[in-house]
């Protein structure tokens, strides 16, 4: 009886721990991709993604290949980016990731700071970025009328 609980509890704190590690790659795979995207730097969290993979957005399908061309382009109209990280869910087998975070940027056409809490969900294959999809209300954002 005793052999079969310390088992048990053996088993518990191993998945426990793979849990914390799996949330731990994600939160970091996620800042990888805030930094990157604050410093207007792809090549920060280019290595997060699989050369197939694609960025869904309100605005557009986005190949990944295509990364460093479309952050150039939104900062064209906005600077000095600061990304808020509010919570990181992964599944317990490290595929599926949800990002809720906030963007905060003057726009430099106008004054006003963009503010947009998104929800991001990301597939993932062999620990690299297979689709990522952003879910916001660009109309409610400063990006509807930069």
């Amino acid at each position: 009886m005793k052999r079969t609980n310390y088992f048990s509890l053996a088993a518990l704190l191993v998945t426990s721990t793979l849990g914390m590690a799996q949330q731990s790659a994600a939160r970091q795979l996620v800042e990888r991709q805030a930094r990157a995207w604050e410093k207007q730097d792809f090549t920060l969290a280019a290595a997060d993604w699989l050369p197939t993979a694609v960025l869904m957005s309100p605005e557009g399908n986005t190949p990944a290949a295509q990364m460093p061309a479309s952050m150039k382009d939104y900062f064209k109209d906005f600077s000095d980016l600061h990304v808020t990280i509010k919570n990181v869910f992964a599944s317990p087998d490290g595929k599926k990731l949800a990002i809720e975070w906030d963007w905060r940027s003057p726009g430099k056409r106008t004054a006003s700071a963009v503010s947009r809490t998104t929800l991001s969900s990301s597939i993932c294959k062999a620990a690299k970025i297979a689709s990522w999809r952003e879910y916001y209300d660009p109309a409610a954002s400063g990006e509807a009328n930069p």
